[in-house]
């Protein structure tokens, strides 16, 4: 029997070395952010100089995760049940289905999609204003 040397399996690993000088394919988190696509199903979002207090987001939510809390201050005076919606993001399945029930259109969803935290009371989110937002710039 004659002994043939394996040429394939010895310059196999030497392949590898080609991957050294391209361009690699992660991101550098979070320095690096990915681009979301439009439409992206991210954190909540409620106008509260639009929201009217109506609860249906409460109401259609199939995993509990909206309650409607007392703010500190009321932004809307056609909120005449004086509450505004809170989600808790551990609960949430972002289904949309509040921000398409919402009447005043008050309710959406932003590109924003990274919440992180030791405490577990940062993921109960009362919802910031977004009229806020636009009238501090």
């Amino acid at each position: 029997m004659k002994w043939l040397p394996d040429i394939k399996g010895i310059l196999e690993p030497f392949t590898a070395l080609k991957y050294l000088f391209k361009h690699p394919a992660t991101l550098t988190y979070p320095y690096e952010k990915r681009e979301t696509p439009e439409q992206y199903r991210g954190f909540h979002r409620n106008d509260q100089t639009r929201c009217i207090g109506c609860g249906l987001c409460e109401d259609i939510c199939m995993n509990e995760a909206i309650d409607m809390v007392r703010p500190d201050v009321i932004r809307n005076p056609k909120n005449s049940s004086e509450l505004v919606p809170r989600v808790d993001f551990g609960r949430c399945c972002w289904c949309s289905l509040c921000t398409d029930v919402c009447p005043a259109k008050s309710l959406t969803l932003s590109s924003e999609y990274s919440l992180v935290s030791n405490d577990p009371e940062d993921f109960l989110y009362a919802i910031p204003d977004a009229g806020k937002k636009e009238n501090e710039k």
